[in-house]
């Protein structure tokens, strides 16, 4: 559908502005429009004997009223009150919490039925709103009565999703599922994916970016589910994020990281390796009279293929020069001794004659930064590598039939399949 006709969407620019405004009214929208998650969301918070006293009637004298922004002042007279807190964490610890106090006291949603109040605080982050919540349920309770009974409980966002998911399933098994819901779902994942439950590659689209934006909550559950994976292949010790990435540790001395993403080629995921990409792991790969031959296919999955020439400054790659045709010669054992390394400044000239009779327009604007990024700089040296980057390439469906388990997914063990492939290979 389209975004524009989700009526919890915003048209303008104070969305961040209005948000936790904007939840709650849409929560209670929600209620007041689909009976069902309205009678899953009192029987989840009710205790058992009240929401029968309340609903185990066939001929009520009483309705049931749901408000927004309700003050204080005007809700009094109640038996119960049930005050609920809404946030990103699990509150368990109600009595710790001294209640706040606030001059005139608005609820985010109230729900009047008969002689109970129900009341709902909502945050969207950790922040705890129990203090608050607490101001105002004992407001409520001074305006009632001294036997009045408080019952506070904890109804987190990941506790609303899954409530919601489950009434939205059932809906559409029947065939009738509540445009009001659906929109308050979508509205949810977009913004707030991580309150979602988990989910396998066949559960997952793959992200469809457009020209006005990223499709954001599959962006999240794939990255997700791919970090769970990485996990499996060889364990939860043999992963760990470095810097912006999450990646596979494996020491093979040509390489120590095994990259899984899926943004390089739409509809795919890739498996991929850098093979050199130090001169330290290139000691390991360009040995005397050895030639490196990657297949065009592993287990019918094709392999791109990609040399290049590393050019770092303190650890940090610079540019990368791509030998095209010409790595039969660059990446070899005897260009490896020769160019791999540190080059100070007074040796330039040298390299750049050296590699001329290799790479005749290596320096030319369209292939190189060269003379941005070292002849018109302040550095004094470069380091060199020679590295090889290596990518292969699963369909997205096939990731999805063998993506078949939360925690022993066969998908992992393909990686892992194809991880020791590559290593073969490599060190033939």
């Amino acid at each position: 559908m389209n975004r524009h006709l989700n009526i919890f969407n915003f048209f303008n620019n104070h969305e961040q502005q209005y948000i936790e405004d904007n939840l709650s009214r849409a929560f209670a929208i929600c209620l007041q429009n689909d009976n069902q998650l309205l009678d899953n969301v009192l029987k989840k918070i009710l205790p058992g004997n009240l929401y029968l006293d309340l609903f185990n009637t066939d001929d009520p004298n009483y309705y049931l009223q749901i408000d927004v922004q309700q003050s204080i002042t005007g809700l009094s007279n109640f038996t119960n009150i049930i005050a609920v807190a809404c946030s990103e964490n699990e509150i368990l610890d109600f009595e710790k919490f001294a209640p706040s106090q606030t001059e005139k006291p608005i609820t985010d949603v109230c729900i009047q039925i008969k002689d109970t109040c129900i009341i709902f605080e909502f945050k969207r982050t950790f922040e705890n709103p129990v203090a608050q919540l607490k101001g105002q349920a004992e407001k409520i309770k001074i305006n009632s009565s001294s036997d009045t009974k408080i019952t506070y409980y904890n109804f987190s966002w990941k506790e609303i999703v899954k409530l919601t998911l489950n009434v939205l399933s059932f809906q559409k098994q029947i065939n009738n599922e509540n445009q009001f819901t659906n929109d308050f779902k979508e509205f949810l994942e977009k913004k707030y994916p991580k309150w979602f439950p988990h989910r396998l590659l066949k559960n997952i689209e793959y992200p469809n970016d457009t020209e006005k934006g990223q499709d954001t909550k599959n962006h999240f559950y794939l990255n997700r589910r791919l970090n769970e994976i990485k996990n499996q292949v060889y364990g939860y010790e043999h992963a760990k994020s470095i810097a912006d990435r999450y990646v596979i540790i494996q020491n093979y001395g040509w390489a120590n990281e095994i990259h899984v993403g899926y943004r390089e080629r739409k509809e795919n995921i890739n498996i991929s390796v850098f093979p050199g990409d130090t001169k330290a792991q290139g000691w390991h790969i360009y040995k005397p009279n050895k030639i490196i031959k990657i297949p065009e296919k592993i287990f019918d999955y094709e392999v791109y293929t990609q040399y290049y020439l590393k050019f770092s400054h303190f650890n940090s790659g610079l540019f990368w020069l791509n030998p095209q045709d010409k790595y039969v010669k660059t990446h070899t054992h005897d260009f490896f001794n020769k160019f791999a390394g540190r080059w100070k400044k007074d040796k330039w000239e040298y390299f750049k004659t050296e590699l001329n009779k290799i790479i005749p327009d290596w320096q030319l604007p369209k292939k190189s930064e060269w003379i941005n990024k070292f002849e018109n700089s302040n550095r004094t040296y470069f380091d060199l590598s020679i590295g090889i980057y290596i990518a292969v390439y699963v369909p997205y469906t096939k990731a999805q039939k063998l993506d078949n388990n939360e925690t022993k997914s066969d998908f992992a063990n393909e990686i892992k399949n194809i991880t020791l492939k590559l290593k073969d290979i490599i060190d033939k």
